[in-house]
């Protein structure tokens, strides 16, 4: 945002503030003793900052905040005319969970060794001197854990108490499934949603606005979380590009205008953030970006009409067992968010979903679409994003033990933990019970057995089809294909592709590989691509990840295939999912960010260890601001195809693989027994994990 400047600008100003409502003191008058807003952010660094600067950025952009000083009004003649707005807001912050800091040249020294509390102090003498002031430090303890935050809080609005409190979390987001922060000063260390919720409630302050500058948090079970102690919060659905908000736009405007609510802050986030990245033409950020306003105040009846969906499809499977899978496969048409293993779906495209306006009582639908409209009150999306409302939740049909462990403690929704206790090997808490009835086991049903019939298709590869009725039991189709480098003698991973299933070529669907001797490639090289999402039959779009390396660094070209071109268009570079703290990592970057750079496409090599990742690497290349992916054909070799079936719990069961022979003109398999009947039992996937 540029700064207001000369008459107009500060006649605009002056009327702005003339016609935004003033809230008044308690007897009638305004409180001068208390400012309107403190703003406190929780500025874990980890290695966003560590690694790539980040947060020194957002701090950069703090101090380019413009104040315009008396001397200034004095010469334009407003002496005396209390355009003194900007006085009315505090913003302060604590810098933690870095190993370094990269702010030297804002004249701040951070240190590792122990939290530090901050204070921005804005110019107005007309001479650019905004400053950071260190007002305290204290011990060194990890930012993921909720005593942390909740001393923060305190000093915070007791050092400078308000009338209205902001809360920014910045750092790794991961949903519902992870929580929020990756502190790397103690091990990655994350604040699981049950723990934020302790830590703000020992805050002991109700907050306005709470922001989540960090991925994936705009979930119900996050808003669940804080709903008690904030009245709205802004988050994205998917991921938040590194250097997050437009934080130094938005707290411009917050001092030009500190007599406004959450709800107007919160509007000003989302548009001033979407207004950052199309500027800056970042676009694989501007296509993906979504955020929204999230009124709390509605969470709780929101929460009871998701409980009542569960208990809907609870009574569903009693009566027939079939009907709850046909609901839960019709969420692979619902926009998914993450990096394909979060599980974050948005909400109100399950509300929307035919099936549920077919067989949820009308009350409840009715429910549901007013509910979710006061809920997300506004909301910014980019054109890959186009079907996000807002506010996600966690599809956790194929957590772990271990992991639904965790989201029982973030749930709001006691039938949906007992849909999850039946589906599944996991035992809810006896808490849930207390609640609701039990359902019985999925293991006891033999109709969501999946029988399988093997065959040849007439160009010679695998091909096979479902048994009339298993076909509910069916999310998603697709393969894995390997190639065997005679070079090197490895097996390598070229990637994994949507199974296209052929309703013309028998009586009945079936799936196959469409044109399997074609594959994505970039200037001359295959690609290895990782698909991200589950798409269905007739729908083949897909968002893909392609591994390359860079300066020994691996990284994902993100890549999407829309089926109604039948092309593939490159969005920019991401470093991908970090393992270490099981979120994603928020470092994008834009092809012309990264024009000139040498990179090697890379594949992963097929071992049994999957914690030791094991790449070879093509010849290198060299990057555009624009580049292809185009498809080639495969050169001669060994290949092997390996089919999976993804139910719709999201379970995946693979058959076995096939070895193929491919000559450049056509395609043979060795001596081996494809053809045949193969049962799939969906609770099996518990027993391969």
């Amino acid at each position: 945002m540029k700064p207001i400047r000369g008459f107009l600008g500060i006649l605009l100003m002056a009327l702005c503030i003339a016609l935004c409502p003033i809230p008044a003191a308690a007897g009638g008058e305004q409180n001068s003793e208390q400012e309107e807003w403190t703003v406190l952010i929780y500025l874990c660094g980890s290695d966003l900052e560590s690694r790539y600067g980040y947060a020194t950025e957002n701090l950069q952009e703090i101090t380019k905040i413009h104040l315009p000083g008396p001397d200034y009004l004095n010469s334009i003649g407003y002496e005396g005319h209390g355009m003194n707005a900007w006085d009315q807001v505090n913003v302060l912050f604590v810098t933690g969970g870095s190993k370094e800091w990269h702010t030297q040249k804002l004249g701040m020294d951070v240190k590792t060794d122990c939290l530090q509390y901050w204070r921005f102090v804005p110019d107005i003498t007309d001479e650019n001197e905004n400053c950071f002031i260190l007002e305290k430090e204290t011990a060194l303890s990890s930012m993921a854990d909720p005593r942390t935050l909740s001393v923060f809080i305190q000093w915070g609005t007791q050092a400078y108490p308000a009338k209205k409190y902001a809360l920014v979390l910045w750092d790794h987001g991961g949903g519902s499934k992870t929580g929020i922060f990756a502190d790397e000063l103690f091990m990655d260390g994350v604040m699981y949603l049950d723990a934020l919720q302790e830590a703000v409630s020992d805050g002991g302050v109700d907050f306005e606005l709470v922001l989540f500058d960090a991925c994936m948090m705009a979930n119900l079970e996050t808003a669940w979380a804080v709903r008690d102690h904030a009245a709205w919060m802004v988050a994205s659905e998917e991921m938040v590009a590194g250097r997050g908000t437009a934080i130094g736009d938005w707290l411009q405007q917050l001092y030009y205008l500190p007599y406004c609510d959450g709800r107007s802050l919160g509007r000003w986030i989302c548009d001033m953030t979407q207004i950052k990245y199309a500027n800056e033409n970042e676009k694989q950020i501007r296509e993906l970006i979504t955020w929204s306003v999230i009124n709390l105040s509605k969470i709780e009846e929101l929460a009871i009409g998701f409980d009542r969906l569960f208990e809907n499809l609870g009574e569903m499977y009693l009566h027939d067992p079939l009907m709850l899978s046909n609901y839960c496969k019709s969420m692979f048409s619902v926009e998914e968010y993450g990096n394909g293993r979060d599980n974050m779906f948005d909400l109100a495209g399950i509300a929307f979903q035919p099936l549920f306006q077919l067989t949820a009582p009308i009350d409840l639908r009715l429910n549901l679409e007013t509910i979710l409209a006061e809920t997300v009150v506004y909301s910014v999306r980019g054109s890959g994003r186009s079907a996000a409302r807002g506010l996600s939740f966690c599809f956790a049909t194929d957590f772990d033990a271990d992991e639904l462990d965790v989201y029982a403690h973030n749930c709001p929704s006691p039938h949906y933990l007992a849909c999850l206790d039946a589906i599944s090997p996991w035992n809810a808490p006896e808490s849930v019970y207390e609640k609701v009835e039990r359902l019985p086991e999925l293991s006891t049903m033999e109709q969501y057995l999946i029988h399988i019939n093997k065959f040849y298709h007439t160009d010679g590869t695998p091909a096979f089809y479902v048994e009339q009725g298993d076909e509910v039991n069916v999310g998603s189709v697709f393969y894995n294909l390997y190639w065997k480098n005679e070079k090197t003698g490895k097996t390598v991973c070229l990637g994994t592709a949507p199974a296209y299933f052929d309703k013309k070529s028998m009586d009945r669907g079936f799936y196959r590989v469409y044109d399997l001797w074609l594959w994505p490639s970039i200037g001359g090289e295959l690609c290895q691509i990782i698909m991200l999402n589950y798409p269905q039959e007739g729908n083949y779009d897909t968002l893909f990840n392609i591994p390359v390396r860079i300066n020994s660094e691996i990284w994902n070209l993100r890549c999407g295939y829309r089926s109604s071109r039948d092309a593939y268009e490159l969005y920019g570079l991401w470093e991908g999912y970090d393992a270490d703290s099981e979120s994603f990592n928020r470092n994008v970057k834009s092809l012309s960010q990264m024009a000139g750079q040498e990179f090697q496409l890379v594949y992963a090599v097929d071992t049994e260890n999957r914690n030791a990742q094991v790449y070879e690497a093509s010849k290198g290349q060299t990057m555009y601001r624009s580049m292809d992916v185009e498809e080639m054909v495969l050169p001669v070799g060994t290949y092997y195809l390996e089919f999976v079936i993804s139910d719709f719990f999201l379970r995946t069961l693979k058959l076995e693989r096939v070895e193929i022979e491919w000559d450049g003109e056509a395609i043979s398999v060795p001596e081996q027994s494809w053809e045949g009947q193969k049962i799939l039992n969906p609770m099996s996937y518990y027993d391969e994990e």
